[in-house]
């Protein structure tokens, strides 16, 4: 069964999502409140330091470059990175930043979502390498999410765009 429909904000203001609708991403938020990947990671090491955590909203953190960072590396590095390093970084956001994933967003912005792929076999969603390795997928949401992706949901406006994909909280 493909996930269910999320047609309200709530996904801006907690859990864990990925956005792809640029509209969508300039009403939530401007370019400069976007952080790359790399200092969502410094935030992290750090501790989530208040005075360097700048959320949009008071509600949200905003991050580009997953999927650039996922198409730098091999199928298989990608998905040892995502579980080692991303996954673990998702969940330390939901417990120190977001008092368990209820009190604030972090939302990865993807840009190109035609390289998602919806299985239902696998209740996963499967993002296509590109490169050299443009044959191969990795289980983005499994990576993600730890087995959880069976709550994940898809983002809908009121026109029923898909907008992008949410998590309410993983553990």
């Amino acid at each position: 069964m493909q996930a269910p429909l999320v047609n309200d904000n709530l996904w801006n203001r907690r859990g864990i999502s990925l956005l792809w609708d640029a509209d969508e991403l300039n009403k939530l938020c401007q370019p400069q409140q976007v952080i790359s990947l790399r200092h969502l990671r410094q935030l992290h090491d750090a501790g989530w330091p208040d005075d360097d955590l700048h959320l949009v909203n008071d509600v949200a953190l905003v991050v580009a470059g997953l999927d650039a960072c996922i198409d730098s590396l091999p199928p298989d590095d990608a998905t040892a990175w995502l579980e080692q390093h991303i996954y673990p970084l998702n969940v330390s956001y939901q417990r120190e930043v977001a008092d368990g994933g209820g009190q604030a967003a972090l939302i990865f912005w993807v840009v190109e979502h035609n390289r998602l792929q919806y299985r239902t076999s696998e209740d996963a969603w499967y993002w296509h390498c590109s490169g050299e390795y443009k044959k191969e997928q990795i289980p983005l949401s499994h990576c993600l999410f730890n087995g959880a992706q069976h709550d994940l949901k898809e983002i809908h406006d009121a026109k029923g765009h898909r907008l992008g994909l949410y998590h309410p909280r993983i553990s």
